[in-house]
């Protein structure tokens, strides 16, 4: 076991080589704080010049925006990175973003302010004129109501971001914002050096802000309408069929962003990348931070009107969980096959899932007997972790996967507990697989710091 020291390094003492992937998915808040944690864990490990890309969906998209436009990765120091993202870890876990911003709450006033007004008008004019009056509103209020991701953009400006576009973050590990077009049924992938598109190829940024690139990828359906970007601004090569993206959560595609990392070399193949072109990931982390829905009683199905409005919800709720669960089995038998003995189409690929349902105590349990390098360091972990501490971690891993999927502040103590649980699971999970370095559990003090 060792501690972070203050330089990065490499941990293969060699030449450093940038091969490694990092996705964090959605789920509001609670992915932004678990996504920090695992990124924690790997700078603190000596991985930061080895780092590839990041790619994220929603809210793991904030906390890859805002570390893209901060910090170096691939040079940053332990203690500098910690230092770094404080301001982050506060806005989101005690502050909030949306819910925090003032133009959110003038925006709900401007709703209630149209309803309020039609009811008076409606009363000084008569029944008479009651259908002209509520036509009008209706249409006022959903004119409004269109507004809202813009206002859902300019607050994530206003908390995290601060007018700053998509091309001043940092470049030397790409960071890459997934948001789904819904007209071609495919990831868009936003950059500090590029976007791309599968139907139109690679582009430039433009003068695209960081903000609304994050909230494209954030704008869950329902709670957001779709974000409109116009595709000119950013060069793609000929005569693209689109005159403008129109864009939902990345989730509604892949809410683990992985899709970037494992069709990266595809993509360099079939198009005209950027020189240097991003460099491809032959190791993965996966960070999840949703987990599978289980049993949901729905009983509001069965009632009228509401009924079709929460069917609606409850399809979503069920692709998501399946487009998710799918990605997951196919990831794991291409770690397996890494493994050996095991042959899948798609070939091997080295990588671990940290996955917010699961005990730091999982995956070493599976591994622990025998007497192969991967059981070694399984009861190396076990050690770390100590036997006396697997009731208090199954409990944290169940509440911090009921952490609602929300854009407004987190209790400080959950708001920890989230980070400690990513940092512990991706350094025993990534240890026993990859081999990466077991580090002492960061105590709570420091990640107390985190939030002040």
């Amino acid at each position: 076991m060792a501690d972070p020291t203050d330089e990065p390094k490499s941990s293969t003492g060699s030449e450093t080589r940038q091969h490694i992937g990092v996705a964090l998915s959605g789920g509001g808040h609670r992915a932004s704080l678990f996504g920090l944690g695992a990124l924690l864990y790997l700078i603190d490990s000596g991985k930061g010049p080895e780092l590839a890309t990041v790619s994220s969906i929603s809210g793991g998209s904030l906390t890859n925006g805002f570390v893209g436009m901060t910090i170096d990765l691939a040079s940053v120091k332990p203690t500098d990175f910690w230092r770094e993202v404080r301001p982050f870890a506060r806005q989101v876990g005690a502050g909030g973003t949306v819910w925090a911003a003032p133009l959110t709450w003038a925006y709900l006033a401007t709703g209630v302010a149209l309803l309020g007004a039609a009811v008076l008008v409606t009363i000084i004019l008569g029944a008479a004129w009651a259908w002209l009056v509520w036509l009008v509103a209706l249409l006022a209020l959903g004119w409004v109501a269109q507004q809202r991701s813009w206002v859902a953009a300019r607050s994530f400006d206003r908390a995290l971001f601060h007018g700053r576009r998509l091309d001043t973050m940092h470049a030397r590990v790409a960071h890459v914002i997934c948001a789904a077009d819904l007209q071609t049924a495919e990831h868009v992938y936003f950059s500090a050096r590029f976007v791309n598109a599968w139907r139109v190829g690679w582009g430039v940024p433009g003068d695209l802000r960081l903000a609304r690139a994050v909230q494209a990828s954030a704008a869950l359906p329902g709670a957001f309408n779709s974000v409109t970007l116009p595709v000119r601004r950013h060069r793609f090569p000929g005569a693209p069929e689109l005159r403008s993206f129109r864009l939902t959560d990345g989730g509604v595609y892949d809410n683990m962003g992985t899709e970037w990392p494992i069709r990266l070399a595809r993509r360099l193949r079939e198009g005209s990348p950027p020189s240097p072109p991003p460099a491809n990931a032959d190791e993965l982390i996966v960070v999840n931070a949703s987990a599978g829905q289980g049993v949901v009683n729905r009983t509001s199905l069965r009632t009228p009107l509401v009924g079709e409005i929460t069917l609606l919800l409850a399809v979503k709720d069920v692709l998501y969980d399946q487009t998710t669960a799918v990605r997951r089995r196919l990831l794991d038998l291409r770690f397996r096959a890494a493994r050996g003995g095991l042959s899948v189409p798609e070939g091997p690929l080295n990588g671990a899932l940290v996955q917010i349902d699961r005990s730091p105590y999982d995956l070493p349990d599976a591994f622990a007997r025998g007497n192969d390098e991967f059981a070694l360091r399984a009861r190396a972990a076990l050690e770390v972790l100590g036997p006396n501490q697997r009731e208090a971690w199954e409990e944290e891993a169940k509440a911090n996967q009921g952490v609602k999927t929300r854009l407004s502040k987190i209790p400080r103590a959950r708001a920890i507990s989230l980070i400690r649980h990513a940092y512990v699971l991706a350094m025993v999970n990534s240890h026993v697989l990859l081999g990466y370095e077991l580090l002492a559990v960061p105590d709570d003090s420091r990640l107390q710091e985190l939030l002040l």
